[in-house]
């Protein structure tokens, strides 16, 4: 038995097709089929029903994976234990977050990281929830950082899910608008003005309460603050995520409070729970949880 057919069987599981973990891990089709053929051997036990749609574990194939998960996370803590004898952190990092984190949370964190950890290659991506999910799932990102409901319960029982920070969504206007003046606003009057809005999550609550007028649908943009400021539409943003906002500060724009619904998200991480947690993302995890606590 040898550490690559470990890998292999974890890949072909987790994509579910020998090409497909091929492709992934660079080695040949041939060479995977041969090596997953000689294990099977030397267990005695069938480890996948393969046929023209892909590669599905058998019961026994089912255990003898999730031990070789096992293994493999042990052999991850190994060669961390072996990289920290010389007081030094590195290997990689991949993250995908939401826009709102991006804007705010998300400079402070990585700049106190990197100065800590140099040698930690760092990769970081924005995405839409959707995309996250997807990316954590093929084993792409090693952390993703989401924004959903409160009541949040993850569809996938694949991944693990861990609360950072709640907030707040408010409706944004210009400053010319006559709402401008006001700190608040009803989900009922927000159905009667052109808004931008540009997610899912926002727009099925608001089909909760009648049809939106939706006029745009931008994201944390440049171009979406600008239709915002000149009184062309309403937009959503969390609090968190308009920290530090140049529209905001100079009062180009005006925030209002949504009231008569709960308008706010959970901001979490998430991950694959068959996949090492490394210690580059356990630092990760640590040090955004310490810039939120300091918010």
């Amino acid at each position: 038995m040898r550490i690559e057919q470990l890998i292999y069987i974890i890949e072909i599981n987790q994509t579910g097709s020998i090409s497909l973990a091929a492709e992934k891990l660079h080695v040949s089709q041939p060479n995977i089929s041969q090596a997953i053929v000689s294990l099977e051997e030397e267990l005695g036990v069938k480890l996948f029903k393969r046929s023209r749609i892909g590669a599905v574990p058998t019961e026994d194939g089912k255990l003898i994976i999730s031990k070789a998960i096992e293994i493999m996370n042990k052999v991850e803590e190994l060669r961390e234990t072996a990289s920290l004898q010389f007081n030094q952190l590195s290997g990689s990092l991949a993250i995908a977050s939401v826009p709102s984190l991006c804007l705010s949370i998300l400079p402070p964190t990585l700049a106190n990281f990197k100065a800590k950890h140099a040698d930690v290659e760092l990769v970081m991506m924005e995405m839409n929830y959707p995309q996250i999910v997807q990316e954590v799932l093929g084993g792409q990102v090693d952390l993703g950082l989401i924004a959903v409901a409160r009541n949040f319960q993850s569809p996938h029982t694949q991944l693990i899910s861990e609360h950072l920070l709640d907030c707040r969504i408010m409706a944004y206007v210009g400053k010319k608008s006559p709402l401008a003046q006001r700190t608040q606003i009803s989900i009922e009057e927000l159905l009667l003005e052109p808004l931008l809005i540009s997610s899912d999550y926002l727009n099925n609550i608001f089909k909760k309460h009648g049809e939106p007028t939706i006029l745009f649908k931008l994201g944390n943009s440049e171009a979406a603050k600008r239709i915002i400021a000149e009184g062309i539409a309403i937009g959503f943003y969390t609090v968190t995520g308009m920290r530090n906002d140049p529209y905001l500060e100079t009062g180009s724009i005006v925030a209002l409070e949504v009231t008569g619904v709960d308008f706010g998200v959970s901001f979490r991480t998430l991950r694959l729970k068959s996949r090492h947690l490394s210690l580059p993302c356990k630092e990760f995890t640590k040090e955004i949880k310490t810039i939120i606590a300091a918010m």
